[in-house]
């Protein structure tokens, strides 16, 4: 079962993403879009586990979790990966609320890697894909709208973490929440 740990974004949030892609989309720019259902923040990939890892996961991610408040987070900014100059992933950023995210993450990250799981090598860096360059088609007039447009999202509380199960499908990931972990 191919899984990773994901804070939930909520649908006010997700329907202000959906109008910005809808508004890149108008570039006819080669990007794969991310399904505004499917958009989340990433907490830690896990990969494929076992049937009877979840429970490990949910151990885990209690004790990271069991000293967390909950906490505001508010999106905005759009970027890319690896820049905006040889893009290859385009994001949404998180204005406020990252320094707890950060540290959040960190904890889950410790916390799994205790339990067994492989420790990410790369450092975390908060944010929302929101789609993947196919071939460069169009991504200079991508990269021009963006860097004259503003996007924010009104802020939304961060209560727990969901553990998610990815199914691949010939036309993108069909994500299915199997677990719910609270904060504090």
């Amino acid at each position: 079962m191919r899984t990773f740990i994901a804070v939930e974004v909520p649908d006010s949030a997700k329907d202000r993403i959906a109008q910005l892609i809808n508004h890149l989309k108008s570039t006819g720019t080669d990007i794969k879009w991310v399904e505004p259902d499917n958009i989340h923040v990433t907490l830690k990939f896990l990969g494929n586990i076992e049937t009877d890892q979840p429970v490990v996961i949910r151990d885990g991610l209690g004790a990271a979790l069991d000293s967390t408040g909950s906490f505001d987070l508010k999106l905005g900014r759009i970027g890319a990966f690896p820049d905006m100059n040889r893009p290859r992933v385009f994001w949404v950023s998180i204005v406020e609320g990252r320094d707890e995210l950060v540290a959040m993450q960190q904890r889950i990250e410790a916390e799994l890697h205790a339990r067994g799981f492989v420790r990410e090598e790369r450092p975390f860096s908060p944010h929302l894909t929101i789609g993947r360059v196919r071939s460069p088609r169009g991504l200079t007039k991508l990269t021009d709208l963006i860097g004259d447009m503003a996007f924010e999202t009104e802020p939304f509380t961060v209560k727990r973490a969901a553990v998610v199960k990815s199914d691949l499908k010939p036309d993108g990931p069909l994500y299915t929440v199997i677990d719910h972990v609270e904060l504090g």
